[in-house]
């Protein structure tokens, strides 16, 4: 890119850049001012501005946005960021201090807008507007583009974990107690990752109904693979005689266990979520891997780590097939096949054969209901997809929101492989049978290790006992208070970094709070969850 220069044309100043103008050279401000009055009026909104050279048009668009919305403009180059920054600030007022939402910054990487967002705090948002002021983006479109889409993405995950929170976090605490009181009482043989590695040629299968066409396929060359299912799947290749390697756990509902049916005391080894319901952890009678999703930022889960009973986290993906593949990406080191991810399904059919919800289906089958299931399927907001030959596949939003997000975060690692024939396109190449009968042959010789086990038994101990004594200290001071001998910021402070009390609580943060209206649902929770504690260690 040639070095960019400001040049003075008689009514405003403009930038030359690249061999253009980045705005006009009759009226450099006109375009700027009238993009920033058409702008639309959204409250709780970021308005996002790519490259804002001089600042034309900002003080116009800060003028008319509500009170409860912002502006971030964002520069990527270093050259015109220096360049620029002086007539920036002079358009702008000389100082954002003169317009605090008024937020400049450069940068040119996802990671960099993200800590901005939660800097920010992402609750006070709900929507992502794009206003362009310049032509400075057209320097460089793509990233700008993807930086927008990132934004927008984020911003949407943090209220889907958060919508997800209000509806389980309480569930996830409870399952995470419950599920330290199993590792505590060493009923089960609890395992970490800390040196758990596999060689083979893996398989990570997902219970869509492209899985059917692998089950010949998969029990020719069981000996030379290593196959992980998602619970969902376990069923269906049970029933097609493959017992899997182990079997991946996310879910902490349970209806979770319907998909252990059959399974009982075949000892296949269980990776599972912290915050699975109990009782799928166990159901096998093999032993456990846990990890631990990042399902909130919270005290809570940092103390585990501390201790050491998350010593394997992955980012809150939502999907167990999505967690199985973060999974097998860390503790593989060869190829990788994909099969039964398919995201799409077909008229009557969403799960392969021998699923616990094939199985629902086939049971509930009558004359007046031939396709169960199919007509709830129908009302969520159906979507076209598109399979690796072109083909349209039938899919929802929430499908393709799993779908996009592996494309994002898997396409690029070339161990994976989708068998034949897949379900909507991931990005991933897929491959025949015969081509993946190639690679196996290629890496015959592999192993599956873990090293020596460390028992973690007195730690979770510890821990649910040390949680105890926290709960203690929070009645006690909310007892003072009732008593008239303590304060309610007595109380707020000790419910500091016990946030697991209020993860589910519909409260703006940051928490907790001081009125009463809090802090009686806080110490209400903290009574629960002392009696779920009290209960599962007697």
């Amino acid at each position: 890119m040639l070095e960019p220069r400001i040049e003075e044309t008689g009514r405003g100043k403009t930038v030359y850049s690249n061999g253009r103008y980045l705005y006009s050279r009759y009226n450099p401000p006109r375009l700027s001012l009238q993009a920033a009055e058409s702008a639309p009026i959204i409250n709780r909104c970021i308005y996002l501005v790519p490259s804002p050279l001089l600042g034309y048009g900002l003080i116009n668009l800060a003028c008319r946005i509500p009170e409860d919305s912002i502006i971030i403009t964002i520069e990527q180059s270093q050259e015109i960021m220096a360049l620029c920054s002086p007539e920036l600030l002079k358009n702008t007022g000389d100082s954002e201090a003169d317009d605090s939402r008024i937020i400049n910054v450069r940068l040119s990487d996802r990671d960099s807008l993200h800590a901005l967002l939660h800097s920010l705090g992402p609750w006070r948002f709900r929507r992502i507007q794009r206003v362009d002021l310049s032509s400075g983006s057209s320097l460089n479109p793509e990233l700008y583009d993807n930086l927008t889409d990132f934004l927008m993405e984020d911003l949407m995950s943090y209220w889907r974990n958060r919508h997800a929170l209000g509806r389980l976090g309480r569930e996830w605490v409870r399952h995470t107690f419950a599920n330290l009181s199993l590792v505590a009482d060493g009923c089960t043989s609890f395992q970490g990752f800390s040196s758990f590695k596999t060689d083979r040629v893996s398989v990570v299968a997902g219970a869509g109904p492209s899985l059917e066409s692998s089950f010949e396929f998969l029990a020719l060359h069981r000996d030379n693979l290593w196959i992980m299912a998602v619970d969902t799947a376990l069923p269906a290749l049970l029933e097609s005689g493959i017992t899997p390697d182990t079997v991946a756990v996310l879910d902490t509902q349970a209806w979770n266990l319907l998909d252990f049916h059959g399974s009982s005391s075949s000892k296949i080894p269980v990776i599972a979520d912290i915050t699975s319901y109990p009782p799928c952890i166990t159901h096998t009678g093999g032993p456990c891997y846990l990890y631990s999703s990042e399902f909130a930022e919270l005290d809570f889960l940092h103390r585990l780590k501390d201790s050491g009973l998350r010593d394997f986290t992955i980012p809150p993906l939502g999907s167990v097939g999505l967690a199985a593949l973060e999974i097998i990406s860390r503790i593989s080191s060869g190829p990788v096949f994909l099969t039964g991810l398919d995201f799409a399904y077909s008229p009557g059919k969403s799960h392969a054969r021998g699923s616990s919800f094939h199985h629902w289906q086939l049971s509930s089958i009558s004359r007046l209901n031939p396709h169960p299931g199919w007509e709830a399927s129908v009302k969520r907001p159906r979507l076209k997809g598109f399979d690796a030959s072109g083909l349209t596949r039938d899919s929802d939003t929430v499908l393709m929101g799993y779908a996009s997000l592996l494309k994002d975060r898997y396409s690029s690692d070339k161990r994976f492989h989708v068998l034949e024939p897949g379900g909507l396109y991931l990005g991933i190449p897929v491959i025949s049978f015969i081509d993946a009968k190639a690679i196996i042959e290629g890496n015959i010789g592999g192993i599956s290790e873990n090293g020596q086990v460390v028992s973690l038994q007195d730690t979770a101990a510890l821990f649910l006992m040390e949680e105890l004594e926290g709960f203690k200290r929070v009645i006690s001071a909310w007892e003072a208070y009732a008593e008239g001998n303590g304060s309610a910021a007595d109380v707020a402070e000790n419910l500091k970094g016990m946030d697991e009390v209020f993860a589910d609580f519909p409260d703006e943060p940051p928490l907790p709070k001081v009125d009463d209206s809090f802090l009686v649902r806080a110490v209400s929770r903290v009574r629960q969850l002392q009696r779920y504690i009290k209960r599962l260690r007697s």
